[in-house]
Protein backbone atom coordinates (compact mmCIF):
# COMPACT_ATOMS: atom_id res chain seq x y z
CA UNK A 1 0.00 0.00 0.00
CA UNK A 2 2.85 2.34 0.74
CA UNK A 3 4.89 4.11 -1.93
CA UNK A 4 7.97 4.82 0.21
CA UNK A 5 8.49 3.20 3.64
CA UNK A 6 10.42 6.16 5.03
CA UNK A 7 9.77 9.47 3.28
CA UNK A 8 11.95 11.39 5.73
CA UNK A 9 14.95 9.19 4.91
CA UNK A 10 14.38 9.67 1.19
CA UNK A 11 14.06 13.43 1.67
CA UNK A 12 17.47 13.40 3.32
CA UNK A 13 18.98 12.13 0.06
CA UNK A 14 17.87 15.20 -1.90
CA UNK A 15 20.63 17.60 -2.98
CA UNK A 16 20.93 20.54 -0.61
CA UNK A 17 21.39 23.39 -3.09
CA UNK A 18 18.99 26.04 -1.81
CA UNK A 19 20.84 29.07 -0.50
CA UNK A 20 18.91 29.41 2.76
CA UNK A 21 18.93 26.45 5.21
CA UNK A 22 15.42 27.29 6.41
CA UNK A 23 14.18 27.14 2.81
CA UNK A 24 15.76 23.71 2.33
CA UNK A 25 14.21 22.51 5.59
CA UNK A 26 10.79 23.77 4.50
CA UNK A 27 11.16 21.94 1.19
CA UNK A 28 12.00 18.68 2.92
CA UNK A 29 9.08 19.04 5.32
CA UNK A 30 6.72 19.73 2.41
CA UNK A 31 8.16 16.78 0.49
CA UNK A 32 7.58 14.38 3.38
CA UNK A 33 4.03 15.73 3.85
CA UNK A 34 3.27 15.21 0.15
CA UNK A 35 4.53 11.61 0.26
CA UNK A 36 2.43 10.91 3.34
CA UNK A 37 -0.68 12.34 1.64
CA UNK A 38 -0.30 10.37 -1.57
CA UNK A 39 0.26 7.18 0.44
CA UNK A 40 -3.07 7.81 2.20
CA UNK A 41 -4.91 8.39 -1.10
CA UNK A 42 -7.65 5.87 -1.79
CA UNK A 43 -8.24 6.73 -5.46
CA UNK A 44 -5.88 7.37 -8.37
CA UNK A 45 -7.23 10.93 -8.75
CA UNK A 46 -6.46 11.79 -5.11
CA UNK A 47 -2.83 10.76 -5.59
CA UNK A 48 -2.02 13.80 -7.76
CA UNK A 49 -3.41 16.51 -5.47
CA UNK A 50 -0.42 16.59 -3.04
CA UNK A 51 2.00 16.54 -5.98
CA UNK A 52 0.40 19.63 -7.50
CA UNK A 53 0.23 21.36 -4.11
CA UNK A 54 3.96 20.75 -3.62
CA UNK A 55 4.78 21.98 -7.14
CA UNK A 56 2.70 25.12 -6.62
CA UNK A 57 4.93 26.09 -3.69
CA UNK A 58 7.74 26.55 -6.21
CA UNK A 59 5.93 28.49 -8.89
CA UNK A 60 4.45 25.74 -11.05
CA UNK A 61 0.98 26.88 -12.08
CA UNK A 62 -0.12 23.91 -14.18
CA UNK A 63 0.26 20.14 -14.05
CA UNK A 64 -0.68 17.74 -16.82
CA UNK A 65 -0.29 14.00 -16.23
CA UNK A 66 -0.57 11.67 -19.22
CA UNK A 67 -0.96 7.91 -19.46
CA UNK A 68 1.57 6.34 -21.81
CA UNK A 69 -0.05 4.67 -24.80
CA UNK A 70 0.52 4.22 -28.54
CA UNK A 71 -1.57 7.20 -29.68
CA UNK A 72 -0.29 9.59 -27.00
CA UNK A 73 1.64 11.68 -29.52
CA UNK A 74 -1.57 12.25 -31.53
CA UNK A 75 -4.14 12.67 -28.80
CA UNK A 76 -3.18 14.01 -25.36
CA UNK A 77 -6.61 15.04 -24.08
CA UNK A 78 -7.99 11.50 -23.80
CA UNK A 79 -4.77 10.27 -22.14
CA UNK A 80 -4.99 12.78 -19.27
CA UNK A 81 -4.89 11.37 -15.74
CA UNK A 82 -4.72 14.84 -14.17
CA UNK A 83 -5.22 18.20 -15.87
CA UNK A 84 -5.62 21.62 -14.27
CA UNK A 85 -5.07 23.65 -17.43
CA UNK A 86 -7.98 25.84 -18.64
CA UNK A 87 -11.03 23.77 -19.54
CA UNK A 88 -10.99 22.59 -23.13
CA UNK A 89 -7.39 23.64 -23.81
CA UNK A 90 -6.03 20.12 -24.32
CA UNK A 91 -8.94 19.17 -26.57
CA UNK A 92 -8.44 22.27 -28.73
CA UNK A 93 -4.70 21.59 -28.86
CA UNK A 94 -5.50 18.16 -30.31
CA UNK A 95 -8.10 19.45 -32.76
CA UNK A 96 -5.69 22.09 -34.07
CA UNK A 97 -3.20 19.34 -34.93
CA UNK A 98 -0.47 20.45 -32.53
CA UNK A 99 -0.13 17.22 -30.52
CA UNK A 100 1.88 15.25 -33.14
CA UNK A 101 4.39 18.13 -33.11
CA UNK A 102 4.58 18.63 -29.34
CA UNK A 103 8.27 18.06 -28.48
CA UNK A 104 7.44 17.85 -24.75
CA UNK A 105 5.71 14.53 -25.34
CA UNK A 106 7.83 13.35 -28.27
CA UNK A 107 11.04 13.56 -26.24
CA UNK A 108 9.51 11.47 -23.46
CA UNK A 109 9.28 8.57 -25.92
CA UNK A 110 13.02 8.60 -26.54
CA UNK A 111 14.61 9.83 -23.30
CA UNK A 112 14.01 8.52 -19.78
CA UNK A 113 15.66 11.54 -18.15
CA UNK A 114 13.63 14.49 -16.82
CA UNK A 115 14.12 17.68 -18.82
CA UNK A 116 13.10 21.33 -18.84
CA UNK A 117 11.35 23.36 -21.52
CA UNK A 118 14.38 25.66 -21.66
CA UNK A 119 16.61 22.68 -22.45
CA UNK A 120 14.20 21.63 -25.17
CA UNK A 121 14.25 25.09 -26.78
CA UNK A 122 18.04 24.78 -27.04
CA UNK A 123 17.78 21.62 -29.19
CA UNK A 124 17.09 21.47 -32.95
CA UNK A 125 13.33 21.78 -33.46
CA UNK A 126 11.17 21.88 -36.55
CA UNK A 127 9.05 24.95 -37.24
CA UNK A 128 5.92 23.04 -36.27
CA UNK A 129 7.50 21.97 -32.99
CA UNK A 130 8.51 25.55 -32.26
CA UNK A 131 4.95 26.72 -32.94
CA UNK A 132 3.52 24.06 -30.63
CA UNK A 133 5.88 25.12 -27.80
CA UNK A 134 5.21 28.81 -28.40
CA UNK A 135 1.46 28.23 -28.31
CA UNK A 136 1.74 26.51 -24.93
CA UNK A 137 3.93 29.30 -23.57
CA UNK A 138 1.74 32.18 -24.76
CA UNK A 139 -1.67 30.60 -24.13
CA UNK A 140 -0.84 29.40 -20.60
CA UNK A 141 1.52 32.28 -19.72
CA UNK A 142 4.36 29.94 -18.81
CA UNK A 143 8.06 30.62 -19.36
CA UNK A 144 9.51 27.28 -18.35
CA UNK A 145 8.46 23.79 -17.43
CA UNK A 146 9.72 20.50 -16.05
CA UNK A 147 8.85 17.16 -17.63
CA UNK A 148 9.26 13.73 -16.02
CA UNK A 149 8.90 10.63 -18.23
CA UNK A 150 7.69 7.66 -16.19
CA UNK A 151 9.26 4.43 -17.37
CA UNK A 152 9.49 0.82 -16.26
CA UNK A 153 12.20 -0.95 -18.23
CA UNK A 154 11.87 0.44 -21.76
CA UNK A 155 8.14 1.16 -21.76
CA UNK A 156 6.78 4.69 -21.38
CA UNK A 157 4.03 4.43 -18.76
CA UNK A 158 3.31 8.13 -18.50
CA UNK A 159 4.53 11.70 -18.48
CA UNK A 160 4.20 14.37 -15.80
CA UNK A 161 4.39 17.92 -17.21
CA UNK A 162 4.68 20.99 -14.98
CA UNK A 163 4.82 24.62 -16.07
CA UNK A 164 4.84 28.11 -14.61
CA UNK A 165 5.62 31.75 -15.24
CA UNK A 166 8.58 31.88 -12.85
CA UNK A 167 9.12 28.35 -11.52
CA UNK A 168 11.99 27.45 -9.23
CA UNK A 169 14.22 25.25 -11.39
CA UNK A 170 16.93 24.58 -8.79
CA UNK A 171 18.38 21.08 -8.59
CA UNK A 172 16.74 20.23 -5.27
CA UNK A 173 13.28 21.25 -6.51
CA UNK A 174 13.69 19.27 -9.73
CA UNK A 175 14.94 16.23 -7.79
CA UNK A 176 11.98 16.47 -5.41
CA UNK A 177 9.48 16.72 -8.26
CA UNK A 178 11.15 13.81 -10.03
CA UNK A 179 10.75 11.59 -6.97
CA UNK A 180 7.20 12.73 -6.27
CA UNK A 181 6.10 12.18 -9.85
CA UNK A 182 7.49 8.68 -9.91
CA UNK A 183 6.03 7.74 -6.52
CA UNK A 184 2.64 9.22 -7.36
CA UNK A 185 2.46 7.32 -10.63
CA UNK A 186 3.40 4.09 -8.87
CA UNK A 187 0.77 4.71 -6.19
CA UNK A 188 -1.92 5.53 -8.74
CA UNK A 189 -1.05 2.44 -10.76
CA UNK A 190 -1.19 0.25 -7.65
CA UNK A 191 -4.64 1.60 -6.77
CA UNK A 192 -5.91 0.81 -10.26
CA UNK A 193 -4.21 -2.58 -10.65
CA UNK A 194 -6.29 -5.75 -10.23
CA UNK A 195 -4.54 -7.93 -9.41
CA UNK A 196 -1.39 -6.18 -8.29
CA UNK A 197 1.61 -6.76 -10.54
CA UNK A 198 4.03 -9.53 -9.69
CA UNK A 199 7.01 -8.55 -7.56
CA UNK A 200 10.39 -8.84 -9.31
CA UNK A 201 13.22 -11.08 -8.15
CA UNK A 202 15.02 -10.08 -4.98
CA UNK A 203 18.29 -8.19 -5.25
CA UNK A 204 21.60 -9.92 -4.65
CA UNK A 205 23.61 -8.90 -1.56
CA UNK A 206 26.05 -6.90 -3.70
CA UNK A 207 23.24 -5.15 -5.60
CA UNK A 208 21.66 -4.25 -2.27
CA UNK A 209 24.95 -2.82 -1.00
CA UNK A 210 25.50 -0.73 -4.14
CA UNK A 211 21.95 0.66 -4.06
CA UNK A 212 22.29 1.44 -0.36
CA UNK A 213 25.30 3.66 -1.04
CA UNK A 214 23.66 5.11 -4.15
CA UNK A 215 20.74 6.14 -1.92
CA UNK A 216 23.23 8.12 0.14
CA UNK A 217 24.38 9.99 -2.95
CA UNK A 218 27.60 8.09 -3.59
CA UNK A 219 29.03 7.90 -7.11
CA UNK A 220 30.21 4.69 -8.78
CA UNK A 221 33.80 5.62 -7.92
CA UNK A 222 32.92 6.21 -4.26
CA UNK A 223 30.89 3.00 -4.05
CA UNK A 224 33.79 1.10 -5.58
CA UNK A 225 36.18 2.48 -2.98
CA UNK A 226 33.83 1.67 -0.09
CA UNK A 227 33.15 -1.90 -1.27
CA UNK A 228 36.65 -2.53 -2.63
CA UNK A 229 35.39 -3.12 -6.16
CA UNK A 230 35.96 -1.25 -9.41
CA UNK A 231 33.62 1.62 -10.40
CA UNK A 232 32.64 -0.46 -13.44
CA UNK A 233 31.61 -3.36 -11.21
CA UNK A 234 29.59 -1.02 -8.98
CA UNK A 235 27.78 0.32 -12.03
CA UNK A 236 27.20 -3.26 -13.25
CA UNK A 237 25.44 -4.18 -10.01
CA UNK A 238 23.29 -1.04 -10.08
CA UNK A 239 22.30 -1.72 -13.70
CA UNK A 240 21.30 -5.26 -12.73
CA UNK A 241 19.26 -3.90 -9.83
CA UNK A 242 17.46 -1.50 -12.20
CA UNK A 243 16.46 -4.40 -14.45
CA UNK A 244 15.19 -6.48 -11.53
CA UNK A 245 13.20 -3.56 -10.14
CA UNK A 246 11.76 -2.75 -13.55
CA UNK A 247 12.94 0.87 -13.67
CA UNK A 248 14.97 3.00 -16.06
CA UNK A 249 17.05 5.36 -13.91
CA UNK A 250 19.30 5.27 -10.85
CA UNK A 251 17.04 7.49 -8.74
CA UNK A 252 14.03 5.33 -9.62
CA UNK A 253 15.94 2.23 -8.54
CA UNK A 254 16.65 3.78 -5.14
CA UNK A 255 13.01 4.84 -4.76
CA UNK A 256 11.67 1.43 -5.79
CA UNK A 257 14.13 -0.45 -3.58
CA UNK A 258 13.07 1.65 -0.58
CA UNK A 259 9.41 1.12 -1.40
CA UNK A 260 9.87 -2.65 -1.61
CA UNK A 261 12.11 -2.64 1.50
CA UNK A 262 14.87 -4.20 -0.59
CA UNK A 263 17.27 -1.75 1.07
CA UNK A 264 17.09 -0.46 4.63
CA UNK A 265 15.16 2.77 5.20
Amino acid sequence: MECIPNAARLAGCLPAELSKPQTANTLRESFVAAIDQLERATTAVQVWTPVKSFAALFGFDYMFVLKGREDLARNVASAALYNDMPKGFAEEFDRAGHSPNNPLVLRAFTDARPFTASELWATPLSERQKRALALLSVSLNVRDGFMVPIRTSMELEGVVLLGGLKPDMSAIVRSSLHLLAYCAFERATALEATPRRKEPALLSPRETQCLHWAALGKTDNEIGTILTISPRTARFHIENAKKKLGVATRIQAVTEALRRRAIAA
